[in-house]
């Protein structure tokens, strides 16, 4: 039978009309649990070992157990996380209980319990390998507080069960998505520490893809003076601590060199504040409160905030998942010294005067002297 114009016209119109009605929305923490950027995105470490169940021939899923005992955080996790048979083999197993780390997706507001201020409401765990995460799906938590874990069952744990599986989802997805950027970069090792750098090169020129993480004592910073945040994002480095931070045969790029890998990067020659929304697609997929950018030119620019002085002997840490700032070095005996910086709303990398060379902020390096 003969479907007349109008009728297809009609039947594509109703075609769309449903397809809508059942579209997946957006996956990011926002619409995944109405966060309104208010989810966090903390570290905290694991008790004793992880188990894992052991296969003679790997399927794509491991099973694991462990607990987490870390201040406010404590219950123990049951799950699976998806990995190959070769990372599996490569001693994947060691390096997580050497690592023995974990980052939980969360709104971070103890409540307490017979007195012990305990975080519930999580929503989803990372289990940390080295640099590599890995969702953990099929979720189960079990806290040791009798309180607290009937406060979990019945607030949470069939109720948000479906989301929780959708943000593990989500997260294996950046998780893929990191294993692919990976692999078609190059890397680099700092003789000085023995630390490895993934490496992108842009125009001819070598970038770290990563953000440094070299100790300069006295001018460098884990954020809120935690080793999983150096681990997860670098070190916060103030200028003079920036003008160390690369190792021999690298240095730390110059205000010129940063607007010419903005516009290699984009093929945009009007100048960044005209090159459209790249500041998107140089974010990480995670670690931006709200979701993140589509870490498309492998750039990942991840939010790692910055560390300001309040007046001579304080200081604070600030915009973990708002901002991430970067120091360039000063043009020839020009004093003005200019950050590169991205901002949570922000869909470009705008160019700002640093406050001050006390303030500690992110560092790239680019491979010459």
């Amino acid at each position: 039978m003969k479907i007349t114009k109008v009728r297809f016209i009609l039947f594509c119109i109703f075609a769309l009309h449903i397809g809508s009605i059942f579209a997946l929305p957006p996956q990011t923490w926002d619409a995944i649990f109405d966060a309104q950027g208010q989810g966090d995105y903390v570290s905290a470490k694991i008790d004793g070992s992880i188990r894992f169940t052991k296969f003679v021939h790997y399927p794509p899923s491991q099973t694991l157990s462990f607990k987490v005992n870390d201040g406010t955080f404590q219950f123990a996790v049951t799950g699976e996380i998806v990995v190959t048979a070769d990372e599996v083999e490569a001693g994947l197993y060691a390096q997580c209980n050497e690592t023995k780390e974990v980052w939980i997706s969360c709104f971070n507001q103890p409540k307490a319990f017979k007195k012990k201020e305990l975080v519930v409401d999580i929503k989803g765990v990372d289990l940390a390998c080295g640099n590599d995460l890995y969702a953990i799906k099929k979720l189960k938590i079990k806290f040791p507080n009798k309180e607290a874990q009937e406060w979990w069952l019945r607030k949470f744990e069939k109720a948000e069960k479906h989301k929780r599986e959708r943000l593990s989802e989500f997260r294996i997805q950046e998780q893929e998505h990191r294993a692919r950027v990976k692999a078609a970069s190059s890397e680099f090792k700092d003789p000085r520490d023995g630390k490895v750098y993934r490496i992108i090169e842009i125009e001819g020129r070598r970038w770290y893809a990563q953000n440094a993480n070299f100790e300069v004592k006295g001018e460098s910073y884990c954020y809120d003076d935690k080793d999983s945040y150096c681990d997860r994002g670098g070190r916060l480095y103030t200028l003079e601590g920036a003008r160390q931070a690369c190792p021999k045969g690298w240095h730390l790029p110059r205000d010129r060199e940063w607007q010419d890998m903005i516009t290699a990067l984009t093929k945009c020659y009007e100048g960044v504040q005209n090159c459209g929304n790249f500041g998107t697609k140089l974010k990480s997929r995670t670690g931006w409160q709200g979701g993140g950018g589509t870490d498309e030119y492998g750039f990942t620019v991840f939010s790692s905030g910055y560390r300001a002085p309040l007046g001579k002997k304080s200081f604070r840490y600030t915009d973990m998942g708002e901002y991430a700032g970067f120091w360039s070095s000063q043009n020839g005996r020009n004093e003005t010294i200019w950050l590169w910086a991205l901002g949570r709303m922000s869909e470009t990398m705008v160019r700002q005067l640093a406050p001050s060379k006390y303030h500690a902020y992110s560092v790239r390096c680019i491979e010459g002297d």
